[in-house]
């Protein structure tokens, strides 16, 4: 696909627009054959938006978020929730395709890991308590009240319980690393939320042994929630829960993919407890005797934490419980998000990510919901809710930070023959030659004035979803990711959330200063300190970067960029402490107008386990009022590439910086 740039920056934005005082949505809801749905009625909050009988709307808005519920007779509702900062992503007319209700299809949604302990009532210093002690059904409520509504439009929705559950203190610990356990009141909230069933099948649901599984499989009855994966016995946690969804029978199977290599471990063996252990052997054993006209889905709890892609012992696995007769299989464990698989007609999703947890590491915030409409046996669709876990709270994605989680599904799945396809805020899942887009986007640039600071793709015109290349007459170009994609500061407070990725102290504020911004007060001789509040753990070792963005200054101040870095053997608290912090950037802000800046630097190379950008800002010109904005952290997947010549093989990427030799 060949894009005019020139164009695209001259056009004007039909499907969202942002005016002085609000902004606006229009475009089409349609059906799965394209056209109009004209029954369809939209809801944003009270207010009823009309269609025309070419299912056409338009929406004006006056506040950060729509959240447009979408309804028609004889099809599954939707909801797609936007934001004003969506203008430049959803430019075009946003299109929702709806899926028709027929005799035996059915919607299923898949979560990832869930738990409730921890940092939910003893966060890190700085940060608000989200839970009380005493009160965790009234503040667990708050926490998913927001993304309930997408869970309780399927028929049956499955997530990942990550914990054992106990009321009691718990002591028989497991030798590991981790351990922890949540309130049984965990059960009961994912129930209110709309959950059906629990797997259980990973590496935490034996932390303390029979002492904690036992209340945690009471707690799930109690709250009327099927599970499979773990038991008191090995023959109990291998069983397969059985569910009749309409008329159709489904069986769900749970698995863990390793045993630890402690003692106890955590997988059930003979008469011992704990998670169901999944190899080759089980998977054959388990799925044979399930008849083919049920459905199986198998939950897989194995891979490598913080990694780009799945393991290759995690998509052997998968890819035979394809071949054993699974027809769904999900992973979990790796806390970020990996890439869809069509295999054999099949969905394989590698790594669900997390759902309900409390990391803080940023990558780990990337969530989503998989909707996968079935036919009896077979797969109709499967569709993503790009998720932002703010501040430990499960959202729905907007802005940048939907479009970065979009995108790295997207570079995920396409060397796995899986493309994604734009539906409203959402994509459509699908092989790379069945309706999915499979090319990649070529741009233009022409005589376009080059510039050192980098450019989002989506300020373009161009999509996150496709792979890139550019001709660029008489420039060089580089293409990157943004690694920390929080820096518009657009998610901050949104559904009440409380920002924990920028460090804020008595001098730091959030205000509205033409888009989001965060409000620095800088005293005159003093300097003032913000950037990451903790670490980033997924980066690449010794890759170029650049720090960008601009800033705001009401008198003279000057700007140092730190970059600090967490040991190997570092704890957090210990990275936080120790002086790793190195200069890597300096420069001058006049009084005045928005400036933009950029700062480059490598990633460090060896015995780092996580980094993080700090800034420190000093006024020597009397007290100063600084603002910043649409920071980004650009890892540069490409270096510098001609633009004169053919374009070379086009890559996935959020940014593109340009240059003149």
């Amino acid at each position: 696909m060949k894009t005019s740039l020139s164009l695209l920056l001259l056009s004007v934005a039909l499907g969202l627009a942002s005016n002085a005082y609000g902004w606006s949505v229009s475009g089409t809801v349609v059906n799965e054959s394209g056209d109009p749905v004209e029954n369809a009625v939209i809801t944003h909050g009270p207010e009823r938006v009309p269609l025309d009988r070419f299912g056409r709307f338009e929406l004006e808005v006056d506040a950060d978020v729509a959240v447009l519920d979408i309804r028609a007779d004889g099809y599954y509702g939707f909801r797609h929730t936007l934001h004003r900062s969506d203008v430049e992503a959803l430019r075009n007319r946003l299109r929702v395709e709806l899926v028709t209700r027929q005799a035996g299809r059915r919607l299923l949604l898949f979560a990832g890991d869930a738990m409730l302990a921890r940092r939910y009532f003893e966060p890190l210093p700085g940060e608000p308590v989200l839970v009380r002690e005493g009160h965790v059904l009234e503040d667990g409520k708050k926490l998913l009240e927001v993304i309930r509504p997408y869970v309780q439009l399927a028929d049956y929705a499955s997530v990942n319980v990550e914990t054992q559950m106990s009321a009691d203190k718990l002591t028989e610990r497991l030798p590991k690393s981790f351990t922890f356990y949540s309130p049984p009141e965990l059960a009961e909230l994912l129930s209110w939320a709309g959950f059906d069933y629990a797997a259980l099948g990973n590496n935490h649901t034996w932390d303390y042994q029979a002492q904690g599984l036992v209340p945690t499989l009471e707690a799930l009855e109690n709250a009327g929630l099927d599970y499979s994966g773990a038991g008191l016995d090995e023959a109990s946690a291998r069983k397969a829960q059985a569910v009749e969804i309409g008329d159709q029978p489904y069986r769900f199977l749970s698995y863990v993919g390793w045993a630890g290599l402690f003692s106890p471990t955590q997988a059930a063996s003979g008469d011992k407890g704990g998670a169901a252990l999944g190899n080759s052997e089980v998977l054959a054993e388990d799925l044979a005797p399930i008849d083919a006209g049920t459905v199986a889905v198998i939950q897989y709890h194995s891979g490598i934490e913080y990694s780009e892609m799945p393991a290759m012992s995690e998509r052997m696995r998968l890819r035979q419980a394809i071949d054993y007769g699974a027809d769904i299989a999900i992973g979990h464990h790796p806390h970020v998000l990996h890439g869809f698989e069509i295999y054999k007609d099949r969905l394989i999703a590698y790594s669900m990510g997390n759902f309900l947890f409390d990391q803080f590491d940023y990558t780990t915030q990337m969530a989503m919901l998989v909707y996968v409409w079935m036919d009896g046996d077979e797969m109709h669709r499967a569709e993503v809710v790009p998720v932002n876990i703010n501040g430990y709270v499960p959202t729905p994605a907007t802005g940048a930070f939907r479009s970065a989680i979009l995108n790295r599904l997207a570079r995920t799945s396409r060397p796995l023959g899986t493309c994604l396809r734009p539906n409203g805020a959402h994509v459509i899942v699908a092989a790379c030659n069945e309706g999915a887009a499979t090319g990649s986007q070529l741009a233009d640039i022409g005589s376009t004035k080059a510039t050192t600071v980098p450019m989002h793709l989506e300020s373009m015109g161009l999509s996150v979803l496709n792979p890139v290349s550019f001709r660029a007459a008489g420039h060089r170009y580089r293409l990157g990711l943004d690694i920390l994609p929080r820096g518009d500061f657009e998610a901050e407070g949104l559904f009440g959330t409380a920002d924990r990725a920028f460090l804020r102290d008595d001098h730091a504020t959030f205000v509205d200063a033409g888009s989001r911004a965060l409000r620095l007060e800088v005293p005159e001789g003093k300097q003032v300190r913000t950037g990451h509040r903790v670490f980033e753990r997924v980066f690449t070792v010794s890759n170029p970067t650049t720090l960008s963005g601009r800033v705001k200054a009401s008198s003279d101040v000057t700007v140092k960029v730190l970059l600090q870095r967490r040991r190997m053997d570092d704890s957090l608290a210990e990275g936080l402490a120790n002086d790793t912090a190195r200069v890597v950037g300096r420069f001058d802000v006049p009084a005045g107008g928005w400036k933009a800046f950029t700062v480059d630097f490598d990633q460090p190379r060896v015995s780092t386990r996580a980094v993080r950008v700090l800034l420190a800002i000093g006024s020597d010109a009397g007290d100063a009022e600084v603002l910043l904005d649409d920071l980004a952290w650009i890892e540069w997947r490409t270096p510098w590439l001609d633009g004169s010549a053919s374009p070379t093989e086009p890559v996935f990427a959020t940014h593109v910086q340009l240059q003149t030799p």
